[in-house]
Order: structure tokens, then C-alpha cells, then sequence
């Protein structure tokens, strides 16, 4: 059984690839070309699948949904602090570190060592 972390977590990771999956048709809308939208679609998919790979109990897809955390700690400090975007940035950054507590938590290390 998946703990409720985990769970969470996992829900948040599918908020994060649909949000990119929204951002992607914004990027195909405003006519960028497919060398950039295409890039974020299959980022976006990747954290899409690691998130409902999780859901379903797969352990696996714990270690790629916590890089995508990480990342995402990273460009959200850069948006928040050196971009001078903390309207953006703060927002992802706390959601990304909550998502990110879920997945390290203890339930969720049990859980991901058999």
C-alpha cells in the first residue's frame, strides 16, 4: 500500500506535468517553434508519467519525481530572487518543498526500501 506522502506527493508531481502540459499548448498558441515547445512537452509528459507511475505504487518513480523537485526548487528560486519574479517564484517553491517533504518523508522511505 502507497502511504498517504507518497499519495500526496504524488498527486502533486500530476499537478506539476499538467501544468506543463497547459504550459505547452499557451507556447504552441503564441506560435514558438517546436524545438522549444517540443522540448517542455517531453518534460512535461516525463513528470506526467513519474506522477501516476507513483500513484500506482510503482518505487521506481520515486528517485526521477524527486529530481524534478529538486529542478524545480532551483528555477523557482531563480524566478523568485535573482529574476526579481517573486510572484512566480515563491508559489512553486513552496509547493515544490512541500511535494518534496512527501517524498522524503519517513513513511515514504520505508515504503521505497521494500
Amino acid at each position: 500500500m502507497v502511504p498517504r506522502p507518497v499519495r500526496l506527493a504524488a498527486l502533486g508531481v500530476i499537478a506539476e506535468g499538467v501544468v506543463g502540459v497547459v504550459v505547452v499548448v499557451l507556447m504552441v498558441g503564441a506560435g514558438l517553434p517546436f524545438s522549444v515547445w517540443g522540448f517542455v512537452a517531453l518534460l512535461a509528459l516525463a513528470v506526467l508519467v513519474a506522477g501516476v507511475a507513483l500513484l500506482l505504487g510503482r518505487r521506481g518513480a520515486r528517485g526521477p519525481t524527486v529530481v524534478a523537485q529538486l529542478l524545480a526548487i532551483g528555477c523557482a528560486f531563480y524566478a523568485a530572487v535573482p529574476s526579481g519574479r517573486p510572484d512566480w517564484g515563491f508559489p512553486v517553491l513552496v509547493f515544490a518543498v512541500v511535494v518534496l517533504a512527501g517524498l522524503v518523508s519517513r513513511p515514504a522511505r520505508e515504503w521505497a526500501g521494500g
